[in-house]
């Protein structure tokens, strides 16, 4: 039977004073009553060897920003982990799991990837650091990385290009032979965000991190990534095809690179929301900031009838098309530009409020590189809106 919250504490109680009212008794008794508090206490000894917790997430007690697992502490040294503060009331101890440098193998859940000389920038330039992450079981269906800390992968030369003189972080799997089947390569400051993508649910190798770390900038390359087993059954589990996942009622969805001022090129992924019960539509806005500017995709297009050929973010609404055939589709809402509202057009900021009955996803799709890409890219904060 697992024991949390207050029934391990009340039992951590029970057994501190029950072993102390031991102690006392054994002293004024003789020989004969020593014996039989010998016995009383193995008793004891073996109901407190009994109470097991969760192996679950733990925060340490050296940093707030590192995550560990609950554990005990043989679990923990066996395991070659590294204690840092207990958990479940005293009972276990918050045991992190660090993988430094290239060519490393996470094989335990919430494990920290980090680069060669962390907390410090690593000025190695033209190399490709690749993580293995091992499968922990077979009813593992999605990792989830979490750029933590300060996470920078340096952009390159070009507006928003990753690669080239600067660095690229991919991910892949065993589970599909094709890259498209990914999130894309980002780059940039992506401190605070996050990333899915698919495993499969066969295999030793679950997936892998890839940081190629370019040729000539690298005054800033610093990550400290958490990565996160996601079981078939979990309810944080993604729906296939979102690369980036929210479980609240309100929250912010920003384009990658966001915090670094300037858009990604040629980005396509999904963006979704869990959609809570008695919930049936979401509300959108621009985040309530100045800088970067929450919403910049491209040049003023209010005089365009359409946003088809620059960047867009595409949010589902309840307008059905007819299609040849006898199909019906549901068409987007679709909004670049630099002002985001409920109007393809317009002029000051707004919000825009999906219809019922249709997915809580915001679509994002950039163009390749072009002449003048400065963008920032956009930081939306949404609210789910009860029926």
């Amino acid at each position: 039977m697992l024991l949390k919250g207050s029934l391990v504490a009340i039992l951590h109680l029970l057994l501190h004073t029950l072993f102390s009212f031991e102690l006392v008794q054994g002293s004024v008794q003789n020989k004969s009553v020593h014996q039989s508090n010998s016995h009383r206490q193995k008793r004891l000894f073996s109901l407190f060897n009994i109470v097991q917790f969760q192996n679950g997430p733990c925060t340490t007690t050296s940093n707030a920003d590192t995550t560990g697992t609950c554990l005990s502490t043989q679990e923990c040294n066996a395991q070659g982990g590294t204690m840092d503060g207990n958990c479940a009331s005293g009972f276990g101890v918050c045991c992190v799991f660090i993988v430094t440098g290239c060519n490393g193998v996470v094989n335990q859940n919430c494990t920290m990837v980090r680069n060669m000389g962390f907390p410090a920038a690593d000025p190695n330039n033209g190399r490709t650091c690749s993580i293995s992450i091992n499968r922990l079981s077979q009813d593992i269906c999605q990792i989830r990385l979490d750029f933590q800390s300060r996470t920078v992968i340096p952009l390159g030369a070009g507006q928003g290009v990753c690669g080239g003189i600067g660095d690229t972080l991919n991910v892949i799997s065993p589970h599909s032979g094709s890259q498209s089947a990914f999130p894309p390569t980002i780059c940039g400051t992506l401190t605070g965000q996050h990333m899915y993508f698919e495993s499969g649910r066969s295999g030793i190798l679950a997936g892998q991190i890839n940081i190629v770390q370019g040729t000539g900038v690298n005054s800033d390359r610093r990550y400290n990534i958490k990565v996160s087993y996601i079981e078939c059954t979990s309810i944080v589990r993604a729906p296939s095809g979102c690369t980036q996942y929210f479980i609240g009622l309100a929250g912010t969805i920003m384009s990658y690179n966001f915090p670094g001022g300037q858009i990604l090129v040629d980005q396509l992924y999904t963006n979704c929301i869990r959609q809570n019960e008695g919930y049936c539509s979401v509300r959108y806005a621009e985040s309530p900031i100045t800088t970067p500017d929450p919403f910049d995709l491209t040049a003023d297009v209010r005089v365009r009838i359409a946003c088809d050929s620059v960047n867009q973010i595409s949010i589902p609404s309840s307008i059905l098309v007819p299609e040849e055939g006898g199909n019906i589709r549901i068409a987007p809402s679709v909004r670049c530009g630099t002002i985001f509202g409920g109007l393809a057009r317009s002029t000051i900021p707004s919000t825009l409020t999906s219809e019922r009955g249709v997915p809580f996803v915001v679509n994002v799709r950039t163009r390749p590189a072009f002449t003048n890409n400065a963008f920032s890219g956009f930081s939306l904060d949404y609210t789910q809106i009860p029926c």
